[in-house]
């Protein structure tokens, strides 16, 4: 496929929520255009991070760009029909010892923001939340409230996102990308397929989360000032599904998010989800380094010489941190209500 020379052309690579994203609105801004977006299967492409039961949407950030950003999305989350249908507000708990708290309660302010965030006592918590009976508060210095923050159902906006995309002339290619094309000028025009096909395009965008680094390697090994180095370093975090009975769903139906920072728990779970299941993220990422020879250089990524890129093969020691998790968010509230983890993921 060539580019028109009259219409502008882009190649999207990865179709999680950035790659999704920026189809969708190309096709929404410049509709003359040709936009392909191509991910290794069907969409949404099962390894995708953003492929997921769910995800956080707050605008409760230590960085006060980073939270005018993220008011921006919370509010189309809130309002753009396409959007609010996969949109739940929960509320938000984080309990953290830096005074991040403090600094986001600041930053609202000084944004204009209205916010009925607010940081308590322990104790004052465990009165508005009684089922946290249990959890770690030892090494609580703030508890932050915020009752706005709520989550998306990941998966399925990520799919109607995609649809809505190709349904405004977005075209979807199921494929993998194995390396970018470059011409005598060292530009990108292009990209080719593992099974030969090239694709060209005026620009090319990389979506490609924990895989961009082993792309640019691969497509131009020679070129140092192309690699990433340490600017993007791919890093996966642990996640746990424990699926519930509905009497438990009835139970847990209205907890809140709950973000534990503090002491050795670094983790976070979310209220169930229409399929019943509520989700335990290990906070602290992990990395994967292996040499790329071509590059002379270390790169972490996915292991892709495993099946599924081994996100359902989790180790025993990743699986403790999940209950290392439950423990500290629920202590014995999930254990007397029989409470288990059903399936695990690797989660770049």
């Amino acid at each position: 496929m060539s580019p028109s020379a009259s219409s502008p052309s882009f190649i999207i690579v990865g179709a999680g929520i950035f790659g999704a994203s920026t189809a969708y609105h190309l096709a929404k801004a410049i509709p003359s255009a040709s936009i392909t977006l191509i991910d290794r299967s069907p969409f949404p492409c099962p390894l995708a991070a953003s492929n997921d039961y769910n995800k956080i949407v707050r605008a409760d950030y230590g960085d006060k760009f980073y939270m005018s950003l993220a008011l921006k999305s919370q509010h189309q989350w809130r309002t753009d029909p396409l959007y609010k249908q996969f949109f739940h507000e929960s509320g938000m708990v984080n309990i953290e010892g830096t005074g991040l708290g403090r600094r986001m309660i600041q930053n609202f302010k000084d944004l204009g923001v209205e916010s009925k965030a607010e940081v308590v006592e322990a104790e004052e918590l465990k009165k508005r939340y009684p089922l946290f009976w249990d959890t770690d508060y030892e090494e609580a210095k703030d508890c932050y409230i915020n009752p706005e923050v709520g989550w998306a159902e990941a998966a399925s906006a990520l799919r109607a996102v995609i649809a809505k995309a190709v349904e405004y002339g977005v075209e979807y290619i199921d494929g993998s990308v194995s390396k970018l094309l470059f011409d005598d000028e060292h530009d990108c025009f292009g990209v080719e397929l593992k099974d030969g096909q090239t694709l060209e395009a005026g620009k090319v965008i990389l979506a490609t989360g924990a895989n961009t680094a082993r792309i640019l390697a691969d497509s131009a090994p020679e070129r140092p000032e192309l690699q990433a180095g340490d600017r993007i370093i791919g890093a996966a975090v642990v996640c746990g599904m424990a699926q519930l009975t509905d009497e438990q769903v009835d139970l847990y139906r209205n907890i809140p998010l709950f973000l534990h920072r503090v002491g050795g728990v670094h983790g976070e779970t979310y209220p169930p989800t229409p399929e019943k299941v509520i989700k335990f993220t290990r906070d602290i990422s992990f990395s994967n380094f292996q040499p790329h020879k071509a590059s002379n250089q270390s790169i972490s990524s996915p292991p892709f010489d495993q099946p599924n890129e081994g996100q359902q093969d989790v180790p025993e020691s990743l699986k403790q941190e999940i209950q290392t998790v439950m423990t500290g968010i629920w202590g014995r509230q999930f254990s007397d209500n029989d409470m288990k983890i059903s399936s695990y993921r690797i989660c770049w």
